[in-house]
């Protein structure tokens, strides 16, 4: 048995070899222990995986795509500038958490959306937790299901709307 240094096979060696290869991410449990419904948690595993069609994924696979953001134009798109940099997504942010009465701020220079879930969870109230997990998952949702409007309906950006 290759799996343990002294070669013997056991349920434990047998368990960790299962998964040796396999991607590891941090915000599994953020993401599938959840209650939100399994397409918007697929959602999060593609876009942390960063497996989401994005004009750069695109653009990496010599696909036709377009390159500016459709929502804001000015920058390419990509998954972290679409959820977080994006001044059309952090206008809706900011209008949702204003709306919730969240005592958090928008997501803003964290690195990623998990990044910015814990740092939130961290100045929130317990009571108020699970609607703030609620806003990290259903947000980033609406914000792509919106972007696909626009770039497959010919819908205009509206946080409005959205």
């Amino acid at each position: 048995w290759k799996w343990t240094t002294s070669r013997s096979y056991s349920a434990k060696s047998c368990y960790k070899a299962t998964f040796q290869g396999s991607i590891h991410s941090d915000s599994w449990k953020f993401i599938w222990k959840s209650w939100a419904p399994t397409r918007v948690r697929f959602f999060h595993w593609l876009a942390d995986q960063d497996q989401c069609w994005t004009a750069d994924r695109l653009a990496r696979r010599g696909l036709q795509h377009h390159d500016p953001c459709l929502l804001c134009c000015p920058d390419p798109e990509t998954m972290d500038h679409l959820l977080l940099r994006c001044p059309f997504s952090r206008q809706v942010w900011h209008d949702i958490i204003a709306w919730l009465r969240m005592p958090c701020t928008p997501p803003r220079h964290e690195p990623s959306l998990l990044d910015w879930w814990h740092t939130a969870r961290q100045g929130t109230p317990q009571s108020m937790r699970k609607g703030l997990a609620s806003m990290a998952l259903l947000t980033p949702w609406m914000i792509w299901k919106h972007r696909n409007s626009c770039v497959f309906e010919g819908a205009l950006p509206s946080a409005q709307d959205l």
